[in-house]
């Protein structure tokens, strides 16, 4: 059985008008649609499942992915557009959830050695060199770090800065008292913990640049600040084996976020293998 709304003349037109969460996955989705119309499969269900197949063996992971989202978004859209009826849009529903995605492999993490980090923190002027040492020390994402104002700091025999994550999600994260004193040195008064010399807020496009242009020329690599936060989980997990402590750190949800990202461990044959 055809599970679509299959030889009608404007399904191809009602595909195409897939529209997603924004205006660049709308464009996305309705790319990803054009190929497979393009194809040359049957703008069907099973005709999509063999193009996303085919696909499978060609193209990464996340393109896989992405056409298979525009599909299913793109299909039921469609469904709804042309007034099928509410029995048929469940059929395709559920052969469209069918259609697996691609697992993609854990990302590779870029990190900066100790070494490598003693060297790029010398490099940069000393405003940029402060808060990359607070990026490192918090473990902190750039825009977190640059929207902590003075009232967001509290002293007490250590420094807890209230930091503000995705989602609005609140925590706090300590820096060494001497690290305070030498931010307050250099940024002695302003609205923000850290503030241009002409007291507006530091974007952290300009700070990731100036990270990225130091690195070049004294690592012979571009980094980002952001790779400041990997360093830190990288480190602190090779040190302690803490996994929550610094899943609580990084600010993530779930611990399952900080083991994708930062646990590369497998057993060696002699491990595995001794007293088998």
């Amino acid at each position: 059985m055809t599970i679509t709304p299959a030889k009608r003349p404007d399904l191809a037109t009602a595909l195409l008008a897939v529209k997603g969460g924004g205006e660049r996955t709308t464009a996305a989705y309705r790319a990803a649609l054009s190929g497979f119309l393009a194809s040359g499969q049957p703008a069907t269900v099973e005709g999509f499942t063999t193009y996303i197949n085919q696909l499978r063996r060609k193209r990464s992971a996340s393109t896989v992915n992405q056409a298979l989202a525009a599909g299913r978004k793109g299909f039921l859209q469609a469904a709804e557009r042309l007034g099928l009826p509410a029995r048929e849009i469940s059929l395709i529903r559920g052969a469209l959830a069918e259609i697996p995605a691609v697992k993609k492999a854990p990302p590779e993490v870029a990190v900066v050695s100790p070494e490598e980090r003693v060297r790029l923190f010398a490099a940069l002027p000393l405003r940029i060199r402060l808060i990359a040492e607070t990026l490192y020390v918090t473990g902190a994402r750039v825009s977190e770090v640059l929207g902590v104002r003075r009232d967001q700091v509290k002293e007490n025999g250590t420094v807890e800065l209230r930091l503000y994550g995705k989602g609005g999600k609140e925590r706090t994260s300590r820096i060494p008292a001497e690290l305070y004193r030498r931010i307050l040195a250099e940024f002695p008064e302003g609205t923000y913990l850290f503030e241009s010399y002409k007291g507006q807020h530091f974007h952290r496009e300009y700070i990731s640049r100036e990270i990225a242009r130091a690195a070049r020329r004294v690592l012979g690599r571009s980094v980002s600040a952001h790779v400041l936060r990997h360093s830190r989980a990288t480190d602190l997990l090779a040190a302690t084996h803490r996994i929550k402590a610094v899943s609580r750190l990084l600010g993530h949800s779930d611990e399952a976020t900080t083991l994708h990202y930062y646990v590369r461990d497998a057993f060696s044959d002699e491990e595995l293998f001794d007293g088998v």
